[in-house]
Parts: structure tokens; sequence; C-alpha cells
């Protein structure tokens, strides 16, 4: 085997080689960037569940105090209701 043979053969190894190594370094990449997007994508859905649950728990405690304060009210306007009857009656058994 001649040495410029040998050359030429190891010149077509290393540009195989050359080749293969970016074709992985680019898959590798790609691999890489699809992990991070990923990551990325499940980092941003998890913080809008995140602010989800915090915008439904202020809306239900909204909700709860609201309910509780009308139903205060309600007991109130009852209890007023019924002095009110009971002085309708008064006014209604004078002759």
């Amino acid at each position: 085997m001649d040495s410029s043979e040998l050359i030429k053969n190891l010149k077509i190894v290393l540009i195989i080689a050359l080749i293969i190594a970016v074709v992985g370094a680019v898959l590798y990449l790609i691999y890489g960037l699809a992990l991070v997007w990923q990551a990325i994508a499940a980092g941003i859905i998890t913080g809008l569940l995140f602010l989800l649950l915090i915008l439904f728990i202020i809306i239900s405690i909204y909700l709860w105090t609201r309910n509780y304060l009308l139903k205060r009210e309600l007991i109130k306007y009852q209890t007023e209701l019924r002095h009110c009857r009971s002085e309708l009656e008064k006014f209604k058994k004078q002759p």
C-alpha cells in the first residue's frame, strides 16, 4: 500500500467520521432543545394552573364571605319582619 493511498483512505475515514459526528451533534442538539422546550412548556402550564388555583381560591373566599354577610342580613330582616308582624297584629286587635 502506497503512502498516498493510505493518506487518501485516512482522509475519507476522517471525512466520514466528521459527518457522523456532525449528524450526531445536530441530533443531540435537537434532542436537548426538545427537552428544554418540554421543560419550558411544563413550567408555563404549571404556572398557569397555579394562577388559576389562586384565582379560584380568591373567588371562593369572596363568594363565601358574601354568602355569610347575606345570610346575616337575611336573619336581621327576618327578625325585623317578625317584629313588624307582631306590631301589625297588635294594631289589628285594637278596635
